[in-house]
Order: structure tokens, then C-alpha cells, then sequence
């Protein structure tokens, strides 16, 4: 289970036969369950973030998504701790600015550039 933002997001689990799934508690909004189709842990804290941007701001999740594509995010990063919610570093700028301290941060490393840039025959067979 992963707490954000004061409890009003909760992603959890509850078997690993299922999806994760999100739990949103936003104030004037009713609350609300929303199965975010993935068992990547990774995939879905992005996803979980994404809908909470949109009801928090009352936006579609693709005018979220879109804001967010090309840019920098501390939960894109190698170094991002999804179950603690927190940078491995302990830089605490990461979630006082809603992961935008990425583009500042000397340390980033993008997982995807990362996995990318492994030689050939490091990759498994598909």
C-alpha cells in the first residue's frame, strides 16, 4: 500500500492476482475506487498520480497526461523508492514540488534510458 498526499490517494493491492487499484479522498468530490488496469508497481503510482491530478483540478486524465509528457519527474527515476514515496537520496524537494525537482537534480537517472541504453546482449529474449 502506498499513502499520498495525506491519505487523500491510497494505491494498494490486495492480491497479486489483481490489479492495483487507487483510492481517492479529495475534498468536495466524492470519494472514489478506480482500478488502475496495471500490476506495475511503477505504472501505477504514475497512473494513480495522473487521475489525482485530474479530479483534484477537475481536468481529463489525457490534459494531465500531456501536461506531464517531456518533462522530468522524480517518480521516473531510478533512484524513486514508490513503496516509501520518497527519493533513495532523501531529498525531501522531491514531493514539496510535485516531482518537478527531477529537472534540477544532478543525480537523475531515467529507468527507461537506463534499460534502453543496456547492450544487446544484456536484454533478455522476447
Amino acid at each position: 500500500m502506498i499513502v499520498l498526499y495525506n491519505g487523500r490517494l491510497v494505491i494498494e493491492r490486495k492480491k497479486l492476482s489483481k490489479n492495483w487499484q487507487a483510492n481517492y479522498k479529495i475534498p468536495n468530490t466524492e470519494e472514489r475506487t478506480i482500478d488502475l488496469c496495471t500490476n506495475n508497481v511503477q505504472e501505477a503510482f504514475i497512473t494513480a498520480q495522473y487521475n489525482y491530478f485530474a479530479i483534484r483540478d477537475d481536468k481529463t486524465y489525457e490534459e494531465v497526461a500531456e501536461s506531464f509528457v517531456g518533462k522530468l519527474k522524480c517518480w521516473s527515476c531510478i533512484h524513486w523508492l514508490a513503496r516509501t514515496n520518497e527519493c533513495s537520496f532523501g531529498f525531501p524537494e522531491a514531493m514539496q514540488v510535485r516531482g518537478q525537482y527531477a529537472q534540477r537534480c544532478g543525480l537523475y537517472d531515467d529507468c527507461v534510458k537506463v534499460k534502453n541504453d543496456l547492450p544487446f546482449w544484456y536484454l533478455p529474449a522476447a
